[in-house]
């Protein structure tokens, strides 16, 4: 039916417009439960970013940000919904990406949806947050997809997590780990700043897990403050309750996105 759109793309429903993106080793699936909440209503365009699912690979990993992503997100904007506004929907990575999307192109947001954006980039240079991103992100800069993939985990989850997995989901988020390093780049790259967030004027709903690390409860009130129209929600969850407590968290976003309407 959508014969010009990039693979790792699905499309799904009719009515306004939601684009959702995934967090970092992931990929479009992550999102099910909240399609199925809305597609009855709403046209959902649902993305496996670069690098994830079925979508394509980054060929130039040295000049990679995320205005690559960005354009390809806007292609298939440009084919499906030239001229509508959308709901925007994003979780970590995807979030990062989201808030990028909302910064460049404010008068085309109908809501914004954010589970803990990691847009790292936004902390003061040479602050306490600042210097833990950074660290982070050398932390799993390593040759060793496996150990990279373990510290990554562990971080977003608790000690240990990693290795409580399947050996098999194990070695797919060790494959992953190249463009998980990429992730890192395209967020550290980001040029917008703190005062640029005013630009967003639709209404957002932030996202924010209790048992997160602190990283993302520091980043979550710096956003908010920056926002004019937010809505803060915290739930018993971690960075990954977008995934692995969806069934608490997608109907939030669902009566969020379907509250706005047109």
């Amino acid at each position: 039916m959508y014969s010009n759109l990039p693979s790792g793309v699905y499309v799904s429903g009719q009515g306004p417009a939601v684009i959702l993106l995934h967090s970092s080793l992931s990929s479009a699936r992550q999102w099910l439960p909240l399609v199925a909440m809305l597609k009855k209503n709403h046209l959902v365009i649902n993305f496996d970013i670069l690098g994830y699912g079925q979508a394509e690979d980054i060929v130039d990993s040295e000049n990679y940000d995320f205005s690559i992503e960005i354009k390809r997100i806007q292609q298939v904007i440009n084919e499906l919904v030239p001229t509508q506004k959308y709901h925007l929907v994003g979780h970590s990575c995807g979030g990062a990406i989201a808030l990028k999307l909302a910064v460049a192109e404010p008068d085309k947001i109908l809501s914004l949806s954010l589970y803990e954006p990691v847009a790292f980039h936004l902390f003061e240079e040479g602050s306490d947050a600042q210097k833990q991103s950074s660290q982070f992100s050398k932390k799993v800069a390593i040759e060793d997809n496996y150990q990279a993939a373990e510290i990554f985990t562990n971080f977003w989850n608790k000690e240990g997590f990693f290795k409580t997995l399947p050996k098999k989901m194990q070695a797919y988020m060790a494959a992953d780990m190249t463009k998980v390093n990429l992730d890192f780049q395209g967020i550290m790259a980001e040029e917008y700043n703190e005062s640029d967030l005013e630009n967003i004027l639709c209404e957002v709903l932030l996202l924010c897990g209790q048992q997160s690390p602190e990283l993302s409860h520091i980043l979550i009130n710096k956003i908010a403050k920056a926002i004019p129209n937010v809505k803060q929600m915290e739930f018993d969850a971690g960075h990954m309750g977008a995934i692995d407590q969806s069934e608490i968290i997608h109907p939030v976003i669902a009566n969020f996105i379907q509250s706005k309407g047109t």
